[in-house]
């Protein structure tokens, strides 16, 4: 750290002895310099004496130098601390204006409710008091209610003894009304009875004069039959009186004649004797059928007896039904009218019981509103006591709030004061350093002369310096590499395997190939063994000086020798691998050329393996580097600000310098606050309000500007990780295409899968490189059409104030267009190195121009976000402080800023 410093103040003083060898010459005029270098040799014993005095004042001047030289050192490191002191009384100022308005607003607020306090106690003993004689008023309404309760109660009582007598009265007409319907019921069943009795005799009379007309008409039939009978027994008589007479008549006749009239008369005998049974019978059926008829009759009659009894019993019982009916009529005017009776009586008691129910609801909802009354009056009484405890509070809060106030401005003042003395002694310190500076350029510029005048004596014309230096610098092996790149990427990446291609097919066809000639694989194996070495000698050159590398080496350049004791250990590994493929394809083409099979096939096998193995280690270290690019991009995203918006509105410095502007009358402000004895006065407070008011919003400005940064680090990892692993793909293409050539070659497979795969490889990396080699072209060619376009937003090193960016002049399209093919030149000043730029200026310390302004907290968010980037104290080979005291010192913050523009693009 220490050696930094030394280097970069030794920087500072050739500057200051440059400017003041410019406009401050020596005590020997440039006539006098040329008048002692046109001297003649005669003269040469002269200025013997003139050496030695020369060699003198050179001393002098170099003591005097030294001088200067530690006391600018002394000063810059008083004004280093004073500027410490200045940013932390600052930041103590901040905190306790911000602690003394935080309290000035608190206790506004409890002053305000204390007074909303006192108003609530006002209202609650007027409500107190409202609520009291509301209680007193609904006390009396009580009282009244009781009275009309108390005769309603003995209203009810009177109309419930009018209600019972009508009830009874009504249960007895109620009862007589039973008896009445029971009878009537009775009645009505015994003339159903006879009714029905009535009716069976009638359907008797009926059967049983049915039976009697049928047994008439038996007996009328009967007789019929007896005079039929008679009728045919007279005939059987008459006829057997004939046959009789006809037998004596016969006598004298024939036998047979006379057994026929015997036979008739035989037969006419027994139908005479069969006549006079069938007579017998039939008059013995006649008189049992008259007996039967008389009988019946009899019963027919006596049947009728019954029926006319059964009717006078239902004439009888249809009276006595009459009867009944009219007594349950009767019986129910009476239950009518001893109902309506019953009925006026319910309804004068329900009146009443309602006049008692509103009675009683009416007391009780003025004994409700009396207990509201009184439970409103105690709780105003508690809300008045509550009150009066909460402007008790409040006061104390208030009280509370005004002591923390006025220490706070007290501390505030304080701070205020102090980072007035902090800024003065700074000044102070910075223009005694100044001066220190010019006393020391002065002598340096006296020492340089006396040793001008010493070279011109001793050589009349001197080597112009520097020429040499710019020629190596031009042509040196990094700008050799720069320009040998692109003709190396095209045959490596486009015409070497699309020869490769093309010799395969032409010895397919057996005929000689008319693109990919022995000779022209020998020219482009031979550019690119030279292009391989100059990378080798180049990564070799940079291990070295890795190497040699003290190990107290702080800051960027131990870092940045640390990175190459790696990255450049495993470019000369894998440029040697590389080399040595580059040789083998110059073997094989010259043993193409010669005829020499066996060495076109061992120089074959040698490419692939060494193909296959440089493509290995490449590939090895594009996963390493993915790996760790993430881990960098999640670090990023993890602090990442969220809180604000990632844009950035306003130029930083303009920005900066409003804050400092408006810090400074926000200290003037402090300052005056707590000189006061009477306390700031409103206009005062809203003053400083307004001031603070203003740096808040400038801060959220600043981090703004810090999270534009944040996201455009996480974007830049973003495509490194997809352009690493884009090559890490082409490298697994080109290690498979280097492993199929050695099986090709070894006849093992007869396809050409090899120089197909060899070609998707080169076309996946060719077109990574002309993606980065566009890109390039085309920001150099911006940086010339649009040169302010990335213009920085901050102070230089050494610059002491910030000039807005004026009209840009923009530059020609042919001067573009040159600009953009001038591959060994970088851009100077692109998006990376303005970011780089304002990450420091944010992060720097306060004694730094550009980070004089910066809030504490801010800075502290910024130097985080360095440390995410990977610019943290151990890879700088610093402790903390060292770190810290580093982005405290001026003449660092062009390191600084190189050093965060690299971290940006690692």
């Amino acid at each position: 750290m220490a050696a930094l410093q030394a280097k970069a103040g030794n920087r500072a003083v050739t500057t200051a002895i440059q400017r003041a060898t410019v406009t401050s010459p020596g005590p020997e005029t440039t006539d006098e310099v040329r008048a002692s270098s046109s001297r003649t040799p005669e003269a040469a014993a002269s200025s013997a004496s003139g050496q030695a005095q020369g060699e003198q004042q050179q001393d002098d001047a170099a003591r005097r130098k030294q001088a200067a030289e530690d006391e600018a050192k002394d000063l810059k490191k008083q004004a280093g601390t004073a500027a410490l002191t200045r940013a932390d009384a600052e930041a103590q100022m901040w905190r306790k204006t911000g602690v003394a308005a935080a309290a000035r607003k608190e206790a506004t607020a409890a002053e305000g409710e204390a007074a909303k306090s006192r108003d609530k106690t006002d209202a609650a003993e007027r409500q107190r008091a409202e609520a009291e004689g509301r209680e007193r008023d609904w006390a009396v309404q009580v009282e009244e209610a009781e009275k009309a309760r108390s005769a309603a109660a003995t209203t009810v009582s009177d109309r419930t003894g009018d209600e019972t007598a009508a009830g009874k009265r009504q249960a007895e007409a109620r009862e007589g009304l039973a008896d009445a319907e029971a009878e009537v019921q009775r009645c009505t069943e015994e003339a159903e009875t006879a009714a029905k009795e009535l009716a069976a005799v009638e359907a008797e009379v009926e059967r049983r004069r049915k039976k009697a007309e049928a047994t008439a008409k038996e007996l009328a039939d009967a007789e019929a039959e007896v005079e039929r009978c008679t009728k045919e027994s007279d005939d059987a008589a008459e006829a057997h009186r004939r046959a009789e007479a006809s037998l004596e008549a016969l006598a004298s006749a024939e036998d047979e004649a006379q057994k026929q009239a015997k036979q008739a008369a035989e037969a006419a005998h027994a139908a005479v004797e069969t006549w006079a049974t069938a007579v017998t019978a039939a008059k013995e059926q006649v008189v049992a059928l008259q007996r039967k008829a008389e009988k019946r009759q009899g019963k027919v009659e006596a049947e009728e007896d019954r029926q006319r009894e059964a009717e006078a019993a239902v004439r009888e019982r249809a009276g006595a039904v009459t009867s009944a009916e009219k007594e349950v009529d009767d019986a129910q005017d009476v239950l009518r009218k001893r109902s309506d009776e019953f009925a006026a009586a319910t309804r004068a008691r329900e009146d009443a019981e309602a006049t008692l129910t509103t009675r009683e609801e009416t007391k009780a909802a003025a004994e409700q509103q009396v207990s509201r009354a009184a439970a409103d009056r105690e709780r105003q009484e508690n809300a008045k006591a509550a009150a009066q405890q909460e402007v008790a509070r409040f006061e104390a809060t208030a009280s509370a709030h005004r002591r923390v106030e006025k220490d706070a401005r007290e501390a505030a003042g304080a701070a205020a004061r102090v980072r007035q003395q902090a800024g003065q002694d700074e000044a102070v310190a910075r223009e005694g350093a100044t001066e220190a500076t010019k006393r020391a350029g002065e002598a340096a510029g006296q020492t340089e002369q006396t040793e001008q005048t010493e070279q011109t004596e001793q050589t009349a014309e001197p080597e112009k310096p520097g020429r040499l230096k710019r020629f190596s610098k031009a042509f040196g092996f990094t700008n050799l590499k720069k320009m040998g790149d692109p003709g190396d990427t095209v045959i490596l990446r486009g015409t070497a395997p699309s020869g490769a291609a093309a010799r395969a097919a032409a010895s397919d066809a057996h005929r000689a190939p008319a693109f990919g000639t022995p000779s022209q694989q020998v020219f482009e194996s031979s550019h690119n063994f030279g292009i391989t070495a100059l990378g080798l000698g180049n990564d070799s050159r940079g291990l070295v000086s890795a190497l040699k590398t003290p190990k107290d080496t702080q800051g960027s350049a131990a870092h940045q020798a640390d990175k190459d004791k790696k990255g450049k250990s495993a470019g000369v590994l894998t440029n040697a691998t590389m080399l040595a493929g580059d040789g083998m394809k110059v073997g094989g083409g010259a043993a193409t050329k010669s005829g020499i099979v066996e060495g076109v096939t061992a120089a074959g096998e040698g490419v692939g393996v060494t193909t296959g193995l440089f493509s290995v280690g490449i590939g090895a270290r594009e996963g390493r580097a993915i790996h760790l690019t993430s881990q960098k991009r999640d670090a990023l995203k993890k602090h990442a600000l969220k809180d604000v918006e990632a844009v950035r509105t306003r130029t930083l410095q303009v920005v900066l310098d409003r804050l400092g502007a408006v810090n400074a009358e926000l200290v003037d402000k402090a300052a005056a606050e707590s000189g006061s004895e009477a306390g700031p006065t409103a206009e005062q407070i809203d003053s400083l309000d307004r001031s603070r008011a203003e740096v808040v919003s400038l801060r959220t400005e600043l981090r703004e500007h810090l999270a534009s940064a944040q996201q455009y680090a996480i974007h830049k990892q973003d495509n490194k990780i997809i352009k690493r692993a884009v090559s890490l793909g082409g490298n697994v293409v080109r290690t498979a295409g280097g492993i199929l050539v050695v099986i090709t070659l070894a006849g093992t497979l007869a396809t050409p899968a090899a120089p197909a795969v060899g070609a998707t490889g080169a076309a996946v990396l060719g077109g990574l490189a002309a993606y980065k080699g566009g890109k390039g072209g085309y920001k150099r060619a911006e940086s010339v059409r649009h040169p302010d376009k990335w213009r920085r937003t901050t102070m230089a090193q050494g610059d002491t104030e910030f000039t807005e960016a004026g009209e840009e002049q923009k530059g020609s399209g042919w001067r573009a267009a040159l600009e953009a093919v001038k591959v060994t030149k970088s851009i100077e000043q692109g998006e990376r190195q303005l970011r780089a730029q304002e990450i420091y200026a944010l992060a720097a310390g306060p004694a730094v121009p550009v980070g004089r302004n910066v809030p504490e907290d801010i800075r502290a968010e910024a130097r985080g976000l360095l440390l995410d980037l990977k610019c943290d104290p151990a890879r700088r080979n610093e402790n903390a402080k060292e770190w810290s005291d580093s982005l405290n010192d001026p003449e660092q913050q062009e390191d600084w800023e190189k050093y965060i523009a690299k971290q940006l693009a690692s």
